[in-house]
């Protein structure tokens, strides 16, 4: 019996290089034919141009045409499917939230006949499609196909999240910021003050309605989430060098006003001054320092901030301060 199979198996690939199966054009079409929902349709409506498009040969498309539609049909479903679920890893929260509302299949079969899956020069595909979610999921909203209540923050919020881990200058910054506060494990509040701090590209700060990371915390979890109450929230994005982890928290509005002006290669205190202005108590701009100096310190412990060692032009660096929502 295994001289039998043996013999079989040798004819069979003796078939296959005779028809043109083993070559990468007939393997990239046949790919094709299971993950594109278009192309399916085109192979059986108009194997002609499916063939020119593909570069077929009579026998190669021959040896397709010879496959069971129905099986193939199931296979092509399944790989889509296995495509779009491979976006929950960096949205997990806003898939949670489509389930809840019975609006996740929905927009599943959206995302599979919206967008192919074509190979892409600058992303991975699983990251360019986490791109394409984010995207589908603000045009169903701002076109009005989609009512989930907190969806387009919780989104957003994973978004930001998202493209902080993956984004190649997110992580160079958070490296570079890493190394550049190793030299000074230890800075003190006072330092930090007199010193010209700045964030880096792998920090991100965005503004929210209401307490968003209590309401993703709670979809993880697997929780019912309460309604959320209006409450203005900035929250502090941070990629932890390293680790493959962003850090999330919550600032208050005199933080944002510092770390948007941040970027000229001014020192703190004259930053603080600004923002304060001339009229301002000594005890009010003293208590403002200290707020800051603390908050600052915190930032720098995590590489979210380092203090340039010049002050002005030169010690600008990157010349960017945290990333702000659109």
């Amino acid at each position: 019996m295994s001289l039998i199979a043996k013999g079989r198996t040798m004819d069979s690939a003796a078939e296959g290089r005779t028809m043109g199966t083993d070559t990468s054009a007939f393997q990239t079409a046949f790919a094709r034919l299971l993950t594109d929902p278009q192309a399916f349709e085109r192979f059986y409506d108009d194997p002609a141009r499916f063939a020119e498009e593909n570069a077929l040969t009579a026998g190669q498309m021959s040896a397709l045409r010879s496959l069971d539609k129905d099986r193939l049909r199931w296979i092509s479903g399944s790989l889509s499917v296995k495509r779009f679920y491979l976006v929950e890893t960096y949205f997990p929260a806003t898939f949670a939230l489509l389930r809840r509302h019975k609006t996740l299949s929905k927009v599943g079969r959206s995302f599979i006949a919206t967008y192919r899956p074509i190979k892409s020069e600058r992303l991975i595909r699983a990251f360019r499609d986490a791109h394409w979610f984010a995207e589908l999921i603000e045009r169903h909203v701002d076109q009005g196909a989609l009512d989930v209540p907190c969806l387009i923050d919780v989104m957003r919020c994973e978004r930001t999240e998202f493209m902080l881990w993956s984004d190649a200058a997110s992580i160079e910054s958070a490296d570079d910021f890493k190394s550049r506060n190793a030299s000074r494990p230890s800075v003190t509040e006072e330092e930090l003050l007199d010193g010209a701090v700045r964030a880096g590209r792998h920090v991100a700060l965005h503004e929210f309605s209401w307490d968003v990371l209590s309401f993703i915390q709670a979809l993880v979890d697997g929780e019912a989430p309460l309604d959320p109450e209006p409450a203005p929230t900035l929250i502090l994005f941070g990629r932890i060098a390293v680790t493959d982890r962003v850090q999330k928290a919550r600032v208050g509005r005199m933080i944002r006003s510092f770390l948007t002006r941040a970027d000229g290669g001014k020192p703190a205190r004259e930053i603080l001054a600004e923002m304060l202005g001339p009229q301002t108590e000594r005890a009010a701009r003293d208590a403002a320092e200290r707020d800051c100096g603390r908050v600052l310190q915190k930032l720098y412990a995590l590489n979210l901030v380092t203090i340039d060692e010049g002050i002005g032009s030169s010690a600008r660096g990157e010349g960017a301060g945290p990333r702000r929502a659109a």
